[in-house]
């Protein structure tokens, strides 16, 4: 079983994505159907799940967050025949903004099931945000076995009750994230663009998948490429060009370490993917070259050599990480130029074919605009800090310089 990685994201960056990929988009709590702004068809769950009250808060204005469904009794509860390709890699996403529906200022915790097979942990930790940018959400990329999915809600608390405020489908491209065993699952921890900005979703990523900047550190160089486009066929998983575009580098000396990885201190198995392309037209005296490690295992086969206007991937799978691990980027000898990243991904593994098992924690975590920390304080940080007591923070630079 494994635990959510919940964000709380800005909707700005998630309202920019057109579903084109989308198999289906369900507002929870919801009558009839309607298109949004970005062209996108919503459709209520009447036909989904036969459970549950739905509620409508007239203080949200955004839809398709201003509904919900919330099940006051049951000890599990269902959403059944969504609508999925058979044996296609598949993104199920779920939203959930809780903005005190309730009137109780008590954010409940519960547990997502996938299609039967895959456990998440859903912990909301803040009662009202007055913030309709944000929200928290849960991933799940998998390849059904059948023509429909489900997605059950399961009661972890006599006094808490489950709600879901929404449910998206996407479908994945033939060669993505070819690593996935037929019965894994991948639950989403991490997705970074580095050296941008700001958060990356559609039309940008055509697969809908959003990507948040990794934030500033004195100690890192932001790169931007003089490349007129990036080909990204070389990295199976399609990271979007505009990720490629940015990276960042050491400022400081010859290796890059980053740390504080939004996993449990107990550890779980780990999909590790790490997308590289070389910013510049390198000349004949310049060398970028260097070995990525985590935790002292060696990610890809060898030295990593990025190349100008065109993507590499290497993948890293079935280690256990946790939230002391690092990521360690190293310069070879007779590199000249220090390590770059363009952009990540940090996947947890539900059942993992090679029997690799973590402990099951629960999640209390979100990213979004104003950092928060234990207790709702806000932090001015533009890192994607981790909302909770069991994560630190998403990803943050902890040395860059010569080892």
């Amino acid at each position: 079983m494994m635990a959510a990685h919940l964000y709380l994201i800005t909707l700005f960056s998630l309202s920019a994505i057109t579903l084109s990929v989308a198999e289906r988009t369900i507002d929870c709590g919801s009558m009839g159907s309607y298109v949004d702004s970005n062209n996108v068809t919503w459709v209520g769950d009447e036909g989904f799940v036969t459970a549950g009250k739905s509620m409508n808060n007239s203080d949200v204005v955004t839809k398709p967050l201003n509904t919900l469904r919330y099940f006051p009794s049951g000890q599990s509860n269902c959403y059944t025949n969504i609508p999925v390709t058979k044996r296609k890699k598949t993104l199920v996403r779920t939203k959930f903004y809780y903005e005190n529906y309730d009137g109780n200022f008590s954010p409940p915790s519960f547990d997502l099931v996938y299609d039967g097979k895959h456990r998440d942990s859903v912990e909301i930790t803040e009662s009202l945000l007055n913030d309709e940018k944000t929200f928290y959400y849960s991933e799940l990329i998998s390849t059904p076995s059948n023509e429909s999915i489900s997605v059950c809600l399961f009661r972890t608390s006599p006094a808490d009750n489950p709600f879901i405020s929404s449910i998206e489908v996407y479908s994945l491209d033939v060669g993505m994230y070819a690593d996935l065993g037929p019965n894994e699952g991948l639950i989403t921890r991490q997705r970074t663009t580095c050296g941008a900005k700001e958060s990356i979703s559609y039309p940008l990523d055509p697969y809908g998948r959003p990507w948040f900047p990794l934030g500033f550190d004195y100690a890192l160089t932001n790169l931007t490429t003089s490349a007129l486009s990036i080909d990204i066929t070389g990295a199976s998983n399609k990271p979007p060009e505009v990720v490629m575009s940015k990276a960042l580098s050491s400022s400081l000396g010859e290796s890059l370490k980053l740390s504080n990885l939004a996993l449990p201190l107990t550890g779980l198995p780990v999909y590790l993917a790490l997308y590289f392309s070389e910013p510049q037209s390198l000349g004949r005296t310049q060398k970028r070259s260097f070995n990525v490690f985590l935790d002292g295992t060696q990610v890809g086969s060898g030295p990593i050599v990025p190349v100008f206007g065109k993507a590499t991937q290497v993948v890293l799978r079935d280690v256990v990480a946790t939230s002391l691990s690092q990521i360690v980027f190293q310069s070879t000898d007779g590199s000249v130029l220090p390590p770059i990243i363009n952009g990540l991904e940090l996947y947890s593994i539900s059942n993992s074919r090679d029997g690799v098992v973590g402990v099951k924690p629960r999640a209390k975590n979100a990213v979004g605009d104003g950092a928060k920390t234990n207790g709702g304080k806000k932090k001015k940080n533009k890192l994607p800090l981790i909302l909770g007591v069991t994560f630190a923070s998403a990803f943050a630079v902890l040395s860059s310089g010569i080892c």
